[in-house]
């Protein structure tokens, strides 16, 4: 009993204190950046120079995949009965999978983010 009357209490005391917060949040204005050094013409280089990385670090990123998905492909045709070497190749290309599916997720969430802050994307003009 004592246990769910401390819980309860918590659990009204978390109510009210977020509330609190929220209200405080909706009257606080945060400053925006100022990203029209971002954007100008010197900052070109560095804008290009992350392009060719970020695609560089993409297509090896992509590349890597494709090697790995080969040889584990290859290895679980050759493991034939063997459970631990079928096993080993599931697992080698399981964690393919889901490392070039990070990769993806990755890129697509710097992209949004860029989006977002107003870096990259359709420019009004």
């Amino acid at each position: 009993m004592h246990k769910k009357f401390t819980v309860f209490i918590a659990s009204i005391y978390t109510f009210f204190f977020g509330a609190s917060i929220a209200r405080a949040a909706d009257q606080l204005a945060l400053p925006q950046p100022d990203l029209s050094v971002w954007n100008s013409d010197k900052m070109k280089p560095i804008h290009d120079f992350a392009n060719i990385a970020i695609g560089i670090i993409f297509g090896v990123a992509v590349l890597y995949a494709v090697v790995m998905i080969a040889w584990y492909g290859i290895k679980l045709q050759g493991s034939g009965s063997d459970l631990i070497k079928s096993q080993e190749a599931k697992n080698g290309l399981k964690g393919t999978v889901i490392g070039i599916t990070i990769t993806f997720c990755a890129i697509f969430v710097i992209g949004i983010i860029l989006y977002v802050l107003g870096i990259i994307g359709i420019k009004n003009t």
